[in-house]
């Protein structure tokens, strides 16, 4: 039996007593997961001693059915039961990067005082999660250091206040100064970006927090659109970078693993496979700005190939061309 079964087969026990509020007999439950009656009242006599609001009542001349109290936690109007309280805890784990900030703060201190609440041997189930579900995460940032500009940022958009700030982009060799709109912040993929009109560029722009090197509010106030959207805005992107140009359909063709990733992830809400010939398929995207696409299209190396339009094609063939001149370059100068 491996570590992490026993645990499982308990959460999948809380959660069928939970949904079935009338109660489950021993046979019921056994049935739903799949064991032996013994086993389940093993289970059973281990959530109670561990604390957990687990009762009997017995109905049907002398049958027991057993329940999970709906109200696990409650404080006047704040209920919260078991699953909610697991759900939580593996929640602030996705939001990781966040931790040390006004935002990871708030949850933090959240579960400080639903562990508080709960019993040591509670507190020793929950532990034990990472080796059943442990959320992981490619990113590793850490925005502790950026929560005074989080801060700032924050209150900016709240009070449609103008920002002062100091960038240092990617494109450009050296920081840059500007006066800037904030409209809002969107956390994507590990990293907080804010979105907001730019006086630099005359239009609306994203930028990484991280990447903000100095900020301050000024005394200017600004009108944020009323037709302006989070949501909307970031819609026709395949990832963060957006502009107001007209959607396009991009189509590429996939080949073997990476076919099979495509089949698996919908990567943006306009992904539509026109073609599965089962060692490849052809599948369309409607967006505006194709920066991200184009970076996701060369991580399949040869196994992705743009078929429309003819100008995206051609940045990632020329592309390729330089990635192959660059490792041609590399070979030579280890020859000499």
């Amino acid at each position: 039996m491996s570590r992490g079964e026993p645990l499982i087969r308990q959460w999948n026990l809380l959660k069928a007593m939970q949904a079935i509020h009338f109660g489950l007999s021993v046979d019921d439950l056994a049935v739903r997961l799949e064991c032996s009656k013994r086993q389940v009242l093993r289970d059973l006599k281990i959530l109670q001693e561990l604390g957990f609001p687990v009762s009997f009542e017995e109905r049907d001349f002398g049958k027991r059915y057993w329940r999970l109290s709906a109200q696990f936690i409650q404080s006047d109007k704040l209920v919260f039961s078991l699953t909610e309280l697991i759900s939580i805890y593996l929640g602030q784990k996705l939001l990781a990067p966040l931790a040390g900030t006004q935002f990871g703060e708030g949850l933090a201190s959240l579960m400080d005082k639903i562990k508080a609440m709960l019993s040591p041997q509670a507190l020793r189930y929950f532990s034990t999660l990472d080796d059943t579900l442990l959320v992981k995460t490619p990113i590793f940032n850490d925005y502790t250091t950026h929560d005074k500009t989080i801060r700032l940022m924050t209150r900016a958009i709240n009070e449609s206040i103008v920002v002062n700030l100091c960038y240092r982009s990617l494109s450009c060799s050296e920081p840059y100064q500007t006066l800037y709109r904030p409209y809002g912040l969107v956390f994507f993929d590990g990293d907080l970006y804010c979105i907001g009109l730019m006086d630099r560029y005359n239009e609306i722009r994203t930028l990484k927090v991280n990447r903000i090197v100095s900020a301050e509010l000024t005394d200017q106030r600004f009108s944020r659109p009323e037709d302006f959207s989070l949501m909307t805005h970031v819609r026709d992107s395949f990832g963060i970078i957006s502009d107001f140009g007209t959607c396009s359909k991009i189509r590429i063709r996939l080949s073997g693993w990476a076919a099979a990733s495509v089949r698996e992830t919908r990567r943006h809400p306009s992904q539509q496979i026109l073609s599965d010939s089962g060692d490849s398929v052809v599948v369309q995207y409607e967006l505006a700005n194709v920066t991200e696409l184009k970076r996701w299209v060369l991580s399949f190396g040869k196994r992705a190939v743009v078929l429309s339009p003819k100008t995206l094609a051609e940045e990632v063939c020329q592309e390729a061309k330089e990635m192959a001149a660059a490792y041609q370059a590399r070979k030579k100068s280890r020859t000499k």
